[in-house]
């Protein structure tokens, strides 16, 4: 039986596709900082994955914390 909506890990990489279209566009440091968003959010699909938060609300929720981190 198939799923009738995307898993958060699915959205993640939907949301990625669309700000890799944008980062094209951007200096290579930048592209190094969005990379590293990237990256760090998909660190946190797992505990995301059980909420009903909105994929594009967990995307910045994910990156702020990794961001917090850095400055702890």
């Amino acid at each position: 039986m198939g799923r009738n909506t995307p898993s958060l890990r699915m959205e993640i990489e939907s949301i990625t596709e669309e700000i890799r279209k944008a980062e094209r566009l951007m200096n290579s440091r930048d592209r190094e900082i969005v990379e590293d968003f990237i990256q760090n959010t998909k660190l946190h699909i797992p505990e995301g994955s059980i909420t009903s938060l909105d994929p594009y609300f967990s995307f910045l929720l994910f990156v702020l914390i990794e961001i917090k981190k850095e400055f702890k």
